[in-house]
């Protein structure tokens, strides 16, 4: 007999709703205004699993004593899901970008530069905030920004951006609505990063009783302890997990092409990336090394003085358009019955337990896509260009999702893979003219930092949520609609709480996501309006080049079982940026994990997750322990990545 599915308590979502209020607050200091923990930024955020690991720890103790006040799995799932997207577009290069772009071009504007007669024209004033003296206590702080009269200056702004990321974010559920099936239920992809939460949330008395995860948690915890007393009080020894770097040994041309290779040693990392396969990890830092062979290779020859060399946006860009055009054409039955259905009753028992029937979110995709081409046709984007955007940026999104379900990389950063970044290569600037230029300006902050994008993106987390449905067999209409308000909270926290913050505080010379928002944005449309670019010939041959390649190492992959390179691991490699800092991590956790399961084989290979997962819990709660007190010290602490 079928086990009925658990009813999920209001109580649940309370919570769920609570924490994304209490979380953008938090974000709010230590990611965009002080800059010192970089908490989203990770597949697992570190932030949310700090929230889930105490939440799971105080339920243990009430189920002690009172096991029927104690929450389920299934709804410690449902608060971990809506605190993950929630938490997605508020964190690090999100939201906090967006808060700088809206003010940033009338505090920065000089003779030199020039911006007002440039472009202040075309930028659409309901987007941006110009009152000279908001703009001013904006950067300054020192002030409150409800009772001082900085509501009506921002109010339309705040409005119209929250329409665009709600748009967006059901667009994403749309998506993986769509994609939920062939993903979680015929491909059955593994989904690394969910097996973390599942399993701490089971509260099996065989892993929170098992010694192997105390060993691990200890270890990582007691490194961010130390190292933690350390940065307040430097007498005391420190754990040197950041210290090492190879590039400083290469000081002779052309070696010192090369650049930085940190070698970090970071728990949470290792911890995730020992459940991730064997091949990605291997991928990711073979790539790595790639990047830097391609370095010092054109040093050598002369070639990195050929502009955009050695084009690793066009290099990731190919890889990963060669990974959706896989992912389209093994899911091109799936997407023909989705077509089928829009026209045809979706009654039967295979698809009863679809989030929303594959009508409505074919209906709902298409209307949120009418509206935004709305939105961007009104702030003077053509038609032509808005379709190019949209296509080339929701292909992105679904990669990086896919990589997320298949391969679980610990961060996705794929840097200068973007849809600004390949249209302006494609097209040239003259072509899109001033007032598409703008609007693709202003819509920079959507792919995050241009060295680090997509890095904290909701539609992934969407995605994982469903798997986590299936598993804890949670109904997935139940999880589609807690997913909307998680959404709906989200946004109302992230864009109340942060100009509040803000202007209580003010923006610092380390409020990096703020400032690099706006500068980012303007710079770019400053560049392309005073220096019209032409199509990148080159660059757009290097794309298709790895696009090729791309196809080909995916059909080995097909063909050869030992073939051991991915297109995700290409993609993320040759990324310049965030994957200096966790490539050895990979590396260093390829080798252990290999060796594991070449000498003890499967078995001992589970023996050993409990460690790693002690790892990543060790490192989510004294991680998290000293940007949480950071509120209280207000002051910079130390941070773990």
């Amino acid at each position: 007999m079928e086990k009925k599915t658990p009813q999920i308590k209001i109580r649940a979502v309370l919570l769920g709703v609570i924490l994304i209020i209490a979380n953008c607050y938090w974000i709010a200091y230590v990611e965009m205004v002080w800059h010192t923990a970089h908490l989203t930024i990770i597949a697992l955020p570190v932030n949310v699993m700090f929230s889930l690991l105490l939440i799971t720890w105080i339920n243990l103790a009430i189920k002690q004593v009172a096991p029927r006040a104690s929450l389920s799995q299934q709804e410690l799932l449902i608060v971990y899901s809506m605190l993950a997207v929630g938490s997605a577009f508020a964190g690090h290069d999100c939201i906090p970008r967006l808060m700088g772009l809206m003010p940033y071009a009338f505090r920065y504007a000089t003779p030199e530069n020039d911006w007002e007669a440039l472009f202040y024209r075309f930028l659409p004033k309901w987007l941006v905030v110009d009152e000279t003296r908001t703009v001013r206590d904006f950067y300054e702080g020192g002030a409150n920004f409800f009772t001082e009269g900085y509501v009506q200056d921002w109010i339309v702004p705040i409005l119209s951006w929250s329409a665009v990321v709600f748009l967006l974010l059901l667009i994403f559920l749309c998506l993986t609505a769509i994609l939920r099936r062939q993903w979680v239920a015929r491909e059955r992809l593994a989904y690394p990063i969910v097996q973390v939460p599942y399993e701490i949330t089971s509260m099996s008395a065989d892993l929170f009783g098992n010694k192997f995860l105390w060993i691990g948690f200890g270890i990582a915890a007691g490194i961010d302890l130390l190292n933690g007393l350390q940065f307040f009080f430097p007498a005391l020894p420190l754990i040197p997990v950041k210290k090492y770097n190879l590039g400083t040994y290469f000081t002779q041309k052309p070696w010192n092409a090369i650049g930085s290779m940190p070698l970090r040693f970071h728990p949470f990392l290792i911890g995730l990336a020992f459940l991730i396969p064997l091949d990605l990890s291997f991928s990711v830092a073979f790539f790595y090394l790639l990047r830097k062979v391609q370095r010092v290779m054109g040093s050598m020859t002369g070639v990195s003085s050929v502009p955009g060399f050695p084009f690793f946006g066009e290099q990731g860009t190919g890889a990963l358009l060669a990974l959706v055009v896989v992912i389209l054409w093994a899911g091109r039955r799936h997407l023909g019955s989705v077509f089928t259905n829009i026209f045809r009753s979706q009654k039967t028992p295979e698809y009863a337990n679809e989030p929303i029937s594959y009508r409505s979110a074919v209906i709902l995709l298409t209307l949120c896509v009418l509206l935004f081409m709305g939105f961007c046709l009104k702030a003077g984007m053509s038609v032509w260009v808005f379709l190019i955007f949209l296509g080339f940026y929701l292909a992105i999104v679904v990669g990086v999702t896919r990589m997320r379900a298949e391969l679980g990389p610990p961060i996705h950063a794929i840097g200068y893979v973007s849809p600004q970044y390949f249209m302006i290569s494609l097209l040239g600037t003259r072509p899109l003219r001033a007032g598409n230029l703008t609007m693709l300006s202003l819509l920079n902050w959507l792919s995050g930092s241009t060295y680090a994008a997509f890095r904290t993106h909701p539609m992934p987390h969407q995605m994982e949520a469903f798997k986590l449905a299936e598993r804890a067999r949670i109904n997935n209409k139940t999880m589609f609609f807690l997913l909307v308000l998680a959404c709906v909270v989200g946004i109302i926290g992230g864009l109340v709480l942060y100009p509040y913050v803000i202007y209580k505080e003010g923006v610092a010379a380390g409020s990096e996501q703020i400032l690099a928002g706006g500068s980012e944005a303007y710079n770019f449309l400053a560049s392309w309006l005073t220096i019209p670019q032409t199509t990148d010939i080159i660059g757009m041959s290097v794309m298709a080049v790895t696009f090729i390649a791309n196809i080909v190492m995916m059909f080995m992959r097909t063909r050869f079982v030992w073939f051991p390179l991915h297109p995700a691991g290409y993609v993320i490699g040759v990324a310049p940026g965030t994957t200096d800092n966790y490539w050895f991590t990979l590396l260093l956790t390829t080798i252990i994990k290999w060796l594991i399961l070449r000498h003890g084989g499967i078995r001992a290979y589970r023996r050993a997750i409990p460690f790693f997962i002690g790892l990543v819990l060790g490192e989510a709660l004294m991680g998290c322990f000293w940007p949480a007190i950071s509120l209280i010290l207000r002051t910079s602490v130390y941070s773990w990545i």
